[in-house]
């Protein structure tokens, strides 16, 4: 059976693979490289890799262990290219990014963040309506038009209030977290349940202390919930060019986290 490549994580070419880690199916970890990078793969039958959250967390074992070794620059679970070549290819293409990406993260570590409301924020000190009332004594029922209009403005308030009140619990988690952290990344309100999904780039020797951090906004916040993961290797911060975001080399952590930390919605 033809085997494609599975690609784990890029690293600098000299590096040394843990002799006892192994791939997917326990097979044999190879660097392909170009120049002073590698990419870190293992062969792979068509079609044998599985979408579960056990595969997630092989794969991120492994690259967890390759940046026990050194530095390690994730690629995004499930990408797979054919052959070497194409490998090779790909690491030409981003060498320059790579190179940068490497050197910015490959020895730090990221913490996930998901905040859920209790409940939603409420619109008091939004006007209920800007639309002009409808007259007492005319008769009248508001019509479709106006109907339809009023319904957008109460959605359009009740939107807006969620995204205030989830930028002071942005500005509330930055406070509390201050220097420790070097770069994040902020999803404001993404869903109707969810007030903030973030990600955080560190040292490794400051993530209990954001952890700690983060444990005291929860304490003054008790109408939240926080979920807190990690620490993971980088994938959130890894550089994406728009024309190659689909190929072998990079994407957000939260498409393997979420499968872990993220409760279904209500309802």
């Amino acid at each position: 059976m033809r085997a494609e490549r599975y690609v784990y994580a890029i690293v600098g070419h000299d590096m040394r693979l843990p002799p006892d880690l192994t791939g997917f199916g326990d097979g044999q970890l190879l660097m392909v490289t170009w120049r002073e990078l590698a990419a870190v793969t293992s062969p792979l039958a068509v079609g044998a890799l599985r979408r579960t959250a056990e595969d997630v967390l092989h794969h991120n074992a492994v690259v967890e262990r390759l940046q026990q070794s050194g530095r390690a620059l994730p690629v995004r679970f499930g990408t797979i290219v054919p052959d070497d070549d194409a490998v090779v290819q790909a690491l030409a293409v981003r060498h320059a990014e790579l190179i940068g990406d490497l050197a910015r993260l490959g020895d730090k570590v990221e913490l996930g963040l998901i905040v859920l409301w209790d409940h939603l924020p409420s619109t008091e000190g939004h006007r209920e309506d800007d639309l002009p009332p409808r007259r007492a004594d005319s008769g009248d029922e508001p019509g479709p038009g106006t109907r339809y209009l009023r319904g957008r403005l109460a959605a359009s308030r009740r939107d807006t209030a969620v995204r205030e009140a989830a930028r002071g619990i942005v500005q509330e988690v930055d406070g509390a977290l201050g220097s420790r952290v070097l770069e994040r990344c902020v999803s404001i309100a993404p869903t109707a349940r969810i007030a903030i999904r973030a990600a955080f780039l560190v040292e490794p020797a400051r993530f209990n202390a954001c952890q700690h951090a983060i444990d005291e906004v929860r304490r003054r916040r008790p109408d939240l919930r926080f979920l807190v993961s990690g620490p993971w290797s980088p994938y959130s911060f890894v550089s994406r060019d728009a024309a190659v975001e689909r190929s072998a080399l990079g994407d957000s952590l939260h498409d393997i986290s979420r499968w872990l930390t993220l409760p279904k919605t209500d309802g």
